[in-house]
C-alpha cells in the first residue's frame, strides 16, 4: 500500500470560519443546488447500474424489488418494540427493521428504469409506511421506550433513515406523488430539523469520538443540504456537523488507527467521507474535510491492517472478514493516490445486515475496479512490510513464505512462483476503548487467507452486551483472547487497565517484529502480582521456508503477599491455578507428542512449542455465536502451569530443534538463531526501541514463572504433494 505525498504534512484540516460559510451558502443559494444536480445523479445512477460490474448487485436489488412487489411489507409491531425492554433481545424487532429499509432502498434504485412504473408505485408505498414508523429508532438506544424517550431523540438510525429518504427524494422528486415528497419534508422537519437545529437540543453524540458523531452529524447535515430551504437553518446545519467531525476526529491518532475495529472504521469513517464529498460538491470545492496527512493516514487504515485475501486484523467489534464498500475504497484511493491489494468485490445489498443506503448508493456511484490491485506472484516482495500504529499500540507485520514442491527436494532451484502471505499482529492500548474487548496483550497469527491463531471479534448485540458486567461474555473477556488468566483473574474492564509498551521494532520488509509489553495493570485484582511481561518476536526465515511467533510471559509474584481473595470471573476449571496461558483458533489443534502440538489450516500447519515439564496443555471446544447469530465454534487451548517457582526456561532449544527436525525444516541452527533476538536486544540504540535488559525485565532473582512458547508456521507442500507428516 502506498499513498501520495501531495498531503498537508502538519495533518490538520483548513476547518472554515463562520464567515467563510456564510459566503458559501449565500453563493450556493444563488445558483440552486440541488435543482442543478438531481438529473445528473439519476441518469449517473442509470447509467452506473447497466454496468457489467454491477450486474450481481443488479440481480440482489431485483431480488428484493420482487419482494416488494408481492409480499406486505412487514410490520414494526408493539410487542416486537417491546421486546429489547422486557427480554434484553434486540434481533426480533431490528430484522424487520433492515428488512424495511432494505426493501426501500431495492426498489429506489430499481424505479431508475422508466419501463418499470409499477416500482414507483412500490416506492411511494414504502416511504409512506416509514413516515408511519412510531420512531426511527432503534428501541435500544431508547432506553425503557417510553414516549418522552421517543420524542425528540435522534439515534444512528434515525439519523441514517432522514438521509435516506433526502437522497430519494432528491432523485425521484419529479416522479413521486407531491404529498409524499411534503410528508417526508415534514416528517424530517418534525424528527430532526427542529429538534436538532432549531430547539438545538443537545445529544450525546454531538462530542463523542467515535462512530456516533460521524454518523449522525453527518447524515443529519446530508439531509439538510437537500431538504431544507432555509439558509439560517442551512448554516446551522453545517455548524453542527462540523463540529461533530471534529469531535470524531479526536477519537484518531496521527496514525490514523480505529480502536473501534475495521468494522467501525467503514462506518464512522465512512459517514465521515460521505459527508465530507457532499459538502464538498455543494461548496464547488470550497469547503474540503479530506486534506491533510492524518486524513490520509485514517483513510489508508484497512490497508494497513489487511492480512491477505480480504481477511483483516479484528480486534475489538468487528469479523476478521470485512465488507470494505468498494464505492468509499474507490473513491479514497483516487484521493489520497492509494494502491489497493484487496480483492475485487462490490458488495451487494444483502451483504450488510442493515442494508445501509448510504453504502449501496455510493457502491453504485463510485466503485472503480481499476483502482484494485491484485498483488501478482512476481509482485509479492511489494505486498511485505507491515505498520506500528504507535498512538493505538496496534502492530502489523507481513510477509511471504514460499510454497515447497516435490522437485526442491530434489535438490533444483526455487522458481519463486509459489508463495502465500503470512502476518502477525499484536496489541497494546488500554479497557475503556470504544467497543472495547479485555484483549491487553493480544496476538493474531495469519498465513494463507486464514487467521491461524484468531480473535473471536464481536459477539450478538443484545441489552447484556453493553451493559455492566459485560466482560464476562467469552468475546469480550480475556478468557476469550489469547492472553493468560492469573491467579483466577481475568483482565480489568478500565481505562487505568492499559499497556505499557516497553519496546516495538518493525523490519521494513515485514520478515521480522518484536514488542514488549508490561501488562501488570491489566490484572489489578492480582494483589500478589509484582510484574507481568510478554515479550512477542515475529520472524521469517530468510529463504521463507517458515515463519515463527516466540511469545515470552514473565510473571513475578511479591516476596511476602497473601492469597489473592477475589471473585473469579469467568467460568474457568483452573480458577485456583497461578496462571493459565490460552491459545484461540477457529482450529482443533491435536497433540503430535507432550511439549508440541499442531493446528493443521487449509494451506499451511502451525506448531506450538512449550515446556511439557512446567505447562499442560488443554484444549477445549467454545461453542457460541458471532454477530450475525451464526454459530461458530473456538477451540481454546491453555497451558496450565504445573511446576515449581522457575525463573528460567529448560531445554526449549532442543525442543523446538527436534520439532523443526520433524516437519522437514533444514537449517535449523540458523533458523534458532532468529528466535534468540528477544535475547539478545540492543538495549534501546533504535529510536522508540528499548531491550529488555535495559527495563529490568530479565532480573531472574526474584520469584516468578516464565512462560515461552513458539510457533512454528510451515506452508503445505505445493502441486500434488503433501509433507510426510499429513
Amino acid at each position: 500500500m502506498r499513498t501520495s505525498d501531495d498531503v498537508d504534512e502538519a495533518g490538520k484540516i483548513d476547518w472554515p470560519d463562520e464567515q467563510r460559510i456564510q459566503q458559501v451558502f449565500n453563493h450556493v443559494k444563488k445558483r440552486g443546488y440541488r435543482q442543478g444536480n438531481r438529473e445528473f445523479m439519476a441518469g449517473k445512477l442509470r447509467e452506473r447500474l447497466s454496468r457489467p460490474a454491477l450486474t450481481e448487485l443488479l440481480k440482489d436489488l431485483q431480488t428484493d424489488g420482487e419482494r416488494a412487489l408481492n409480499e406486505s411489507l412487514p410490520l414494526l409491531t408493539f410487542q416486537l418494540f417491546r421486546q429489547f425492554g422486557t427480554t434484553g433481545d434486540r434481533q426480533a424487532y431490528e430484522h424487520v427493521y433492515f428488512d424495511r429499509r432494505g426493501r426501500l432502498a431495492a426498489v429506489s434504485l430499481l424505479a431508475l428504469d422508466s419501463n418499470a412504473p409499477d416500482m414507483i408505485h412500490a416506492l411511494e408505498e414504502i416511504l409512506w409506511a416509514v413516515c408511519d414508523e412510531y420512531t426511527w429508532c432503534l428501541p435500544a438506544h431508547l432506553g425503557t421506550g417510553e414516549a418522552e424517550q421517543v420524542e425528540g431523540n435522534i439515534d444512528l438510525f434515525a439519523a441514517e433513515t432522514v438521509h435516506m429518504l433526502a437522497e430519494i427524494v432528491e432523485i425521484h422528486r419529479h416522479h413521486l406523488d407531491p404529498l409524499v415528497v411534503t410528508r417526508i419534508s415534514l416528517e424530517a422537519e418534525r424528527r430532526i430539523f427542529t429538534p436538532l437545529y432549531r430547539e438545538k437540543r443537545a445529544y450525546h453524540w454531538q462530542t463523542a469520538d467515535h462512530n456516533w458523531s460521524a454518523v449522525c452529524g453527518g447524515c443529519c447535515g446530508m439531509a439538510a443540504m437537500l431538504l431544507l430551504e432555509d439558509t439560517m437553518m442551512l448554516l446551522e446545519s453545517t455548524r453542527q456537523a462540523l463540529s461533530c467531525m471534529k469531535a470524531f476526529l479526536n477519537g484518531y491518532g496521527e496514525d490514523g488507527g480505529c480502536a473501534e475495529g475495521i468494522g467501525y472504521w467503514v462506518y464512522g469513517f465512512g459517514y465521515f467521507v460521505y459527508y465530507a464529498e457532499m459538502l464538498l460538491d455543494y461548496s464547488e470545492g470550497a469547503l474540503n474535510l479530506l486534506t491533510g496527512s492524518k486524513i490520509a493516514a485514517i483513510a489508508a487504515f484497512p490497508l494497513r491492517i489487511h492480512l491477505s485475501g480480504g481477511i483483516f486484523v479484528n480486534y475489538s467489534d468487528s469479523s476478521e472478514h470485512e465488507e470494505i464498500p468498494s464505492g468509499l475504497l474507490s473513491r479514497l484511493a483516487a484521493r489520497f493516490g492509494m494502491q489497493v491489494d484487496l480483492p475485487i468485490h462490490i458488495p451487494q445489498l444483502t451483504d450488510d445486515p442493515c442494508r445501509r443506503w448510504a453504502h449501496l448508493l455510493r457502491n453504485v456511484m463510485w466503485s472503480d475496479p481499476a483502482v484494485y490491485e491484485r498483488v501478482h506472484e512476481e509482485e509479492a516482495v511489494q505486498a511485505n512490510g507491515g505498520f506500528i500504529f504507535q498512538q493505538l499500540e496496534w502492530m502489523v507485520a507481513k510477509g511471504v513464505l514460499h510454497v515447497p514442491n516435490a522437485r526442491e527436494e530434489e535438490g533444483r532451484q526455487r522458481s519463486g512462483k509459489e508463495w502465500i502471505q503470512t502476518a502477525c499482529s499484536f496489541k497494546g492500548g488500554h479497557n475503556d476503548e470504544p467497543h472495547n474487548h479485555n484483549d491487553l496483550g493480544q496476538v493474531i497469527i495469519h498465513c494463507g487467507g486464514e487467521n491461524m491463531l484468531c480473535d473471536p471479534g464481536a459477539g450478538v448485540y443484545t441489552q447484556a452486551y453493553f451493559a455492566p458486567g459485560r466482560e464476562r461474555l467469552f468475546h469480550i473477556s480475556s478468557a476469550g483472547h489469547n492472553v493468560p488468566m492469573i491467579q483466577g483473574c481475568e483482565q480489568s474492564s478500565g481505562r487505568r487497565a492499559e499497556a505499557k509498551l516497553l519496546e516495538f521494532k518493525l523490519e521494513p520488509d515485514g520478515h521480522g517484529m518484536q514488542a514488549g509489553l508490561d501488562l501488570t495493570r491489566a490484572y489489578p485484582e492480582v494483589k500478589s502480582l509484582q510484574k507481568f511481561t510478554r515479550h512477542v518476536c515475529w520472524r521469517i526465515e530468510k529463504d521463507g521456508a517458515v515463519a515463527s511467533l516466540r511469545v515470552i510471559d514473565r510473571f513475578q509474584w511479591r516476596a511476602s503477599a497473601e492469597d489473592d481473595s477475589v471473585e473469579f470471573s469467568v467460568e474457568q476449571p483452573y480458577a485456583r491455578l497461578r496462571v493459565v496461558e490460552r491459545w484461540i483458533s477457529r482450529i482443533c489443534p491435536v497433540m503430535e507428542k507432550d511439549g508440541q502440538l499442531k493446528w493443521q489450516a487449509s494451506r499451511a500447519n502451525m506448531y506450538m512449542i512449550y515446556d511439557a515439564i512446567q505447562w499442560q496443555a488443554e484444549t477445549e471446544a467454545v461453542h457460541t455465536v458471532d454477530h450475525d447469530q451464526v454459530p461458530v465454534t473456538f477451540y481454546r487451548t491453555s497451558l496450565v502451569w504445573k511446576g515449581n517457582e522457575v525463573t528460567a526456561t529448560k531445554g526449549k532449544e532442543e525442543r523446538v530443534g527436534d520439532a523443526l527436525m520433524s516437519t522437514g525444516v533444514s537449517e535449523t541452527q540458523d533458523f534458532l538463531g532468529t528466535l534468540e533476538v528477544l535475547e539478545s536486544t540492543d538495549g534501546g540504540d533504535t529510536p522508540g526501541v528499548a531491550g529488555e535488559q535495559a527495563h529490568g525485565i530479565a532480573n531472574l532473582d526474584m520469584p516468578g514463572i516464565v512462560c515461552q512458547v513458539d510457533f512454528i508456521i510451515e506452508p503445505h507442500k505445493g502441486e500434488t504433494e503433501v509433507s510426510p507428516r499429513e
